[in-house]
């Protein structure tokens, strides 16, 4: 079997500017700009999740595209002479778009009107309630955990 091979800067900015223009697209949707594809009857939630699916896909593409401009390696890791502020903006983008997570999860678990779940296991409301909010306390842990440990790898203290 071959092994897998690292993308390279421009393969990157590609796959980046990609899922930046995707994002803009659901962001523009999500406020309103652009029509809800399907008609507002496809929608069976408030546009601002539409907008923080976007928002996470956008962040995400800018963030490719930095990381393909400032020669980050494979793990994402920006080189030693890259600026602070790449960095920073690195860092926000990160935390931004698990809020973005943490939202939509958020409001699946615990927000108000009914919930419809399908798909191979028959979950009623309240498990699939249950679920999400499992899972949306379990990304609350992990933003927080990633909001510390990268402030102290910014700011020079160690964890």
């Amino acid at each position: 079997m071959d092994k897998p091979q690292t993308a390279t800067p421009r393969e990157i900015i590609w796959i980046g500017a990609i899922a930046a223009a995707a994002g803009l697209y659901f962001i523009l949707v999500g406020a309103g700009a652009l029509p809800v594809p399907g008609g507002p009857r496809n929608l069976h939630g408030p546009l601002w999740l539409v907008l923080c699916a976007g928002l996470a896909f956008f962040l995400g593409g800018v963030a490719a595209l930095m990381q393909g401009l400032g020669r980050a390696n494979a793990s994402g890791e920006l080189p030693a002479d890259a600026p602070q502020w790449m960095r920073i903006v690195q860092y926000l983008f990160g935390v931004a778009i698990f809020v973005c997570f943490v939202c939509v999860g958020s409001w699946i678990a615990f927000g108000a009107g009914p919930r419809q779940f399908s798909g191979t296991f028959a979950w009623g409301e309240t498990i699939g309630r249950a679920m999400f909010g499992i899972g949306a306390i379990i990304t609350w842990l992990c933003t927080i955990a990633f909001a510390v440990s990268g402030a102290r790898k910014l700011f020079g203290r160690k964890a």
